[in-house]
């Protein structure tokens, strides 16, 4: 129940994070409209690395099961920032997924089914709902 609370505490924080970067540093300087790419860039680079650290705190199951949040980063960047950094972020975990536990079959899995929910999630923005149900 600890890591649960812990892996929460540290998306919440996280948001709080990348909000007071966001409002204070990129939304104050001049002409940064014009670097929306390089916003779109270092979205999902931050939440690329939020997903790495959360596949670090894993959430011991059982002595075979291990859980981890790594989606949520996925999804969270997807419906605030699009399906761009969503699939940034979803490379970066996909190859710390692969290099933090190995090049087996489950890595492979692993990486490939962020990916997929990046795409997913992407589709998922399109829609025309409010972000709640999107969510």
């Amino acid at each position: 129940m600890s890591q649960l609370l812990f892996n929460i505490t540290l998306i919440i924080s996280f948001m709080f994070a990348a909000s007071i970067v966001r409002e204070q540093i990129i939304y104050r300087v001049e002409g940064i409209k014009r670097y929306k790419m390089y916003c779109l860039i270092s979205y999902g680079c931050s939440y690329g690395l939020l997903g790495s650290i959360l596949m670090i705190y894993t959430i011991k199951i059982d002595s075979t099961m291990i859980l981890d949040l790594r989606f949520l980063a996925v999804t969270i960047v997807c419906l605030y920032a699009g399906m761009v950094p969503a699939i940034i972020a979803a490379c970066i975990i996909g190859i710390m997924r692969l290099l933090l536990f190995g090049i087996t079959a489950s890595g492979i899995i692993g990486a490939a089914t962020i990916i997929v929910m990046a795409l997913l999630s992407g589709w998922t923005v399109r829609l025309p709902y409010r972000p709640f149900i999107r969510f």
